[in-house]
């Protein structure tokens, strides 16, 4: 099947289901939960029953999103009761949170031979890692996995609405570093333009994206900063934030701040493109889990290679991963001391 058939496969498969789980990644960004809010907004005008889930997702971070509210970081106890379950800008499954549940739910189907419930569709535009979903639609020409969204409503003949233009223009908008990566083009603007049109403010998502307008943003980056180390030899640039570093900062803040929507993301995104700079990596200690981030604007470096040998994943030019540890400054450098 072409692009355009699995769209309009994957949204008849959604739209007849009788109960619908949307999940994005651990720790979502900006784009990972406005793919999933636009859907959000189908469903229930649909009257469909959903669920939705991302691991990690913290309140506030994201109110500027229609329906993100809707987003819970719960997992379901069991996929069983569901009959479609739609994977947004994952990268690979062990990204999804529930990778466990997902791999049990297609163990059960191989020893069986049926094909039981639920249906997965994964939709992305990172590199493919293996293939596991029922349906797989990935491009990962396209800039955002939220456009993939619209192509996906397009392909169902749904008329975009104020809601869903906010959607998808917000992980626009984030994915491209607000149209200054090299991932922007004419057709990102062109349909930047049509969700302005349908409604979207521009301004809104612009100041929740991009301005460090807080204090404890700046906080943040004012550490990550001084905890930067750089080996010319390798033109590895790395930072790290601890957990312990984290809470001081958030409890010497003057006030209750969340911090904005990718911050470590646009933190990450300057440090690679300092002078001599090949690779940047930002390191962040959360609950015993390690974030990393990771950026190149080297065309012979592929991020997304090194990404993947932690379980992670991404593009050639940016990626993330997760692992289980503590995070320990050296005089080299940081490391991770496995748990």
């Amino acid at each position: 099947m072409n692009y355009q058939e699995k769209l309009k496969l994957a949204y008849d498969k959604i739209i007849k289901a009788n109960n619908i789980l949307l999940v994005s990644h651990i720790s979502p960004d900006a784009d990972a939960v406005s793919s999933v809010a636009g859907l959000i907004e189908v469903l229930k005008e649909k009257n469909k029953k959903f669920s939705a889930f991302s691991l990690g997702k913290k309140e506030g971070v994201y109110n500027f999103i229609p329906n993100e509210e809707l987003v819970s970081s719960e997992a379901p106890k069991s996929l069983n009761q569901f009959d479609v379950v739609v994977i947004f800008d994952c990268g690979s499954l062990a990204r999804t949170g529930i990778e466990m549940k997902i791999r049990a739910s297609l163990e059960i189907r191989r020893q069986s031979g049926i094909k039981k419930f639920p249906y997965f569709i994964e939709i992305d535009h990172h590199e493919k890692t293996e293939d596991w979903a029922d349906l797989e639609i990935r491009r990962q020409d396209k800039a955002s996995t939220s456009t993939m969204v619209y192509d996906l409503l397009k392909a169902g003949d749904y008329q975009i609405n104020k809601n869903v233009s906010e959607c998808v223009l917000s992980g626009l908008m984030a994915d491209t570093g607000c149209f200054l990566y090299s991932n922007a083009t004419s057709k990102t603007v062109a349909l930047a333009s049509e969700m302005l049109n349908q409604g979207a403010s521009f301004n809104k998502i612009l100041r929740a994206t991009t301005k460090n307008s807080n204090l404890l943003s700046l906080k943040i980056w004012g550490r990550a900063i001084e905890n930067l180390h750089f080996n010319q030899e390798t033109g590895l640039v790395s930072s790290g934030l601890t957990e312990i570093e984290i809470k001081e900062l958030e409890t010497s803040s003057e006030e209750n701040e969340n911090l904005i929507a990718d911050l470590f993301g646009i933190i990450v995104s300057f440090l690679s493109s300092l002078k001599g700079v090949k690779v940047a990596l930002l390191l962040r200690e959360e609950d015993g889990i390690i974030k990393g981030s990771l950026r190149s604007n080297n065309s012979e470096i592929d991020v997304a290679k090194i990404a993947g040998q932690f379980g992670g994943g991404g593009h050639k030019k940016a990626a993330g991963f997760s692992l289980t540890g503590k995070l320990i400054k050296t005089d080299k450098g940081w490391k991770v001391r496995r748990s």
